[in-house]
């Protein structure tokens, strides 16, 4: 067995041989002095320089030899790793909310500076400030609207892995109101955590607006409620007054009594969607006697109201349940104002005042409606085949869908096409669909015009056919949907008998109808927001796509935008390009209302577009001042470490010191390398051949 043999070499390297290679190198030794003997046994050169030429010539040769083998050299070091202090101090708001009489947040930050200076004599110190975000370096404005304890100790576990990590300082309040409990991360932390805790533990007088819960879209014309909580601390018999208020002024008020020291309710408010547009509305809660901190008492949203009336006209070749159960349907939705007519009675004025026309077994083989249909022009209509319809003729006025049928019938049951995109069905939905029993569709041969959008196939029996039962059309210009069967009152019957009410199949109609309402955006030039309401701590992101005239997406000139503040505060920007659109990402903005207009230039076509958004600015911080002083003396209970209060900052350092468990690691750094790697081998050997060779032309016999 071969075992290992070392030759050191002091302090740095040292050569590694098994019994085998040992053996190789005395034979590249006897090798190199065997060719030098055949070369100078001869006594060609006087004795002294024969000698020198022996031994330059044996060395060399073992030397070239050896580096054959290629053998190993082990390199040794030594390094020392200082303890890594993580010095993080909040930013956030509250700690400038509620200070204690005594504390000064200058004071308190040139401790911590101090603090900094002192420990980077001995340890290695990374100083971070965390709020709603974690930034290198201690540059606290204590104006952050939100604190992520949790993240700070998430990142010090990401960024420092297998670091010394000596201690973790955090000052801080101890109040977090994004992410998860900190003290869970922290268990990952092996260091300790030594606490400052700031702020004031002693609760005060407090009225809070803590949550206004509401949708941010309504319809024109149409009641909506928001719930307002309302949070009191230290003010039992105080009174305070609820008030609403929009841009017009105030819209109701409430009188709020104060039970309780810790009080809290929930207050419900209907509002009416008077006017079209982002609408802002003001909650607000008069402050009480004694009330320091007034921020909080009030909270501002914004709540879209769009006009979205739509009229809807069910023209029918005859009275069918169908009907009353498509009525039912679209009524649930209080967007739309449904009609139903028979072709017999109807008014020019019906269709004209139309947004989306229903053709129930129209065209049909009783009645010419030919002409009626073909004056619809662009209008959306959705066809309701059945036994009535004419289908040669229903063939010929759209270019959707091709139906040579001869009158007979078959039950149909309805499957979802998972390829569907077009519009999103709930679950629950989408279960009921499969499970209600067969409709009456039409037998025949079904061929698609042109690209379709297919929602249901045809099942008959249990063979999944690939009929369509209802699919629309992919027309930018004009909608057409097609559903082939009648019997939809029955699924509305079978959709109560199931659940107790009418939801799966009422869904199903109004995403129908909302899909043929809604208009394709023809405009050249676009630009929207991501989103028409951010938080101030959110970054503002808006998007553009630019068409040329054959409506085919292009992003080669610059399109330039100004967003403009309520106080006319401009900010410009250039759009970057993605892979075919353009983004912007204009950052972090001041809360208010924004307004905007973007330029660009196709050839010699100039476009514009304008549009508005909104920032809120977040009250998070406003509605817990209170510090939490436990949880900061949880943390440091930890991994031993201790929570002072910030008159204590100057002395920390020491106490740093003085932990022993706080030291420098020392570790041993081991690399092998191949020896004829290192380049000072090859000028040696360079340096016994040069020699030799000198040697040998100095007496004339190179």
């Amino acid at each position: 067995m071969a075992y290992l043999r070392s030759v050191d070499m002091p302090f740095l390297f040292q050569l590694q041989f098994t019994s085998t290679s040992f053996f190789w190198l005395l034979f590249c030794i006897v090798l190199g002095i065997s060719y030098a003997l055949l070369m100078y046994t001869p006594k060609v050169f006087n004795r002294g320089v024969n000698k020198v030429l022996f031994v330059f010539r044996s060395l060399s040769v073992a030397g070239i030899a050896f580096l054959l083998f290629a053998p190993m050299i082990k390199f040794t070091g030594t390094t020392t790793e200082k303890p890594l202090i993580i010095l993080a101090q909040d930013n956030s708001k509250s700690i400038s909310l509620s200070k204690p009489a005594n504390f000064n947040l200058s004071t308190h930050t040139q401790h911590i500076q101090k603090l900094q200076q002192e420990l980077a004599k001995d340890y290695d110190v990374k100083s971070l400030t965390f709020g709603t975000q974690i930034r290198p370096g201690i540059n606290a404005s204590f104006e952050e609207p939100l604190s992520d304890i949790n993240a700070l100790f998430k990142y010090v576990n990401e960024q420092y892995p297998n670091r010394n990590i000596g201690a973790v300082i955090l000052a801080s309040d101890g109040i977090y109101n994004q992410g998860g409990n900190p003290e869970f991360e922290a268990q990952n932390l092996k260091s300790p955590i030594y606490s400052i805790a700031l702020g004031d533990t002693i609760p005060k007088k407090d009225l809070i607006v803590s949550n206004v819960n509401y949708n941010n879209i309504a319809y024109l014309g149409n009641d909506f409620q928001i719930e307002i909580s309302i949070e009191a601390f230290q003010c039992r018999a105080a009174v305070s007054r609820l008030t609403v208020s929009d841009a017009s002024g105030v819209i109701t008020t409430k009188g709020i009594s104060i039970g309780s020291n810790e009080y809290r309710i929930n207050v419900p408010v209907t509002l009416s969607a008077k006017k079209k547009g982002i609408q802002r509305f003001t909650v607000q809660v008069s402050p009480v006697s004694g009330e320091l901190l007034t921020e909080n008492n009030k909270q501002t949203f914004f709540v879209e109201v769009i006009d979205a009336k739509n009229k809807i006209l069910i023209l029918a070749n005859s009275p069918h349940p169908d009907i009353a159960a498509l009525k039912q349907s679209i009524s649930s939705n209080k967007n739309y104002e449904v009609n139903s007519v028979l072709i017999n009675d109807y008014k020019a004025s019906d269709v004209a005042n139309a947004d989306l026309v229903i053709l129930h077994q129209l065209p049909s083989a009783s009645i010419n409606s030919t002409a009626l249909i073909s004056s619809l022009e662009r209008k959306p209509i959705w066809f309701i085949l059945g036994a009535q319809t004419s289908f040669s003729n229903f063939s010929a006025l759209q270019n959707l869908l091709s139906l040579n049928a001869a009158g007979a019938t078959e039950e149909a049951s309805a499957r979802i096409n998972p390829d569907f995109y077009e519009f999103t069905l709930t679950e629950q939905t989408r279960n009921s669909i499969q499970n209600f029993g067969p409709i009456i569709s039409p037998f025949g041969n079904y061929a698609l015009k042109g690209d379709a959008s297919i929602l249901l196939h045809q099942q008959i029996g249990k063979l999944l056919t690939n009929r369509p039962l209802l699919l629309f059309s992919k027309d930018l210009e004009r909608k057409i949907g097609v559903f082939a069967g009648e019997g939809i009152w029955r699924w509305r019957l079978e959709n109560f008998q199931e659940s107790g009410n009418h939801q799966a199949v009422d869904e199903l109609v109004s995403k129908v109808v909302q899909f043929m309402v809604t208009k394709a955006d023809k405009r050249n030039f676009r630009v929207y927001p991501s989103k028409t309401t951010f938080d101030e701590s959110e970054h503002v992101i808006l998007n553009s796509e630019l068409y040329n005239s054959n409506y085919e997406l292009v992003n080669t000139p610059d399109v330039a935008i100004t967003i403009k503040s309520a106080g006319n505060k401009s900010y410009p920007f250039l759009f970057t390009r993605t892979v075919n659109a353009y983004l912007l990402d204009a950052g972090i903005l001041p809360a208010g209302e924004y307004s905007f207009i973007a330029t660009t230039q196709l050839g010699k076509v100039k476009h514009s577009a304008k549009g508005e958004f909104f920032i809120t600015k977040q009250q998070t911080e406003y509605r817990r001042t209170t510090a939490d002083h436990q949880l900061l003396f949880n943390l440091s209970e930890l991994n031993n470490g201790e929570m002072i209060f910030s008159d204590g900052v100057p002395g920390l350092a020491d106490k740093i010191r003085k932990n022993e468990l706080i030291k420098t690691i020392l570790y041993e750094d081991r690399r092998f390398e191949e020896l004829i790697n290192l380049k000072f081998i090859f000028f040696v050997l360079i340096m016994l051949l040069g020699a030799e060779w000198f040697l040998r032309k100095m007496d004339g016999r190179a």
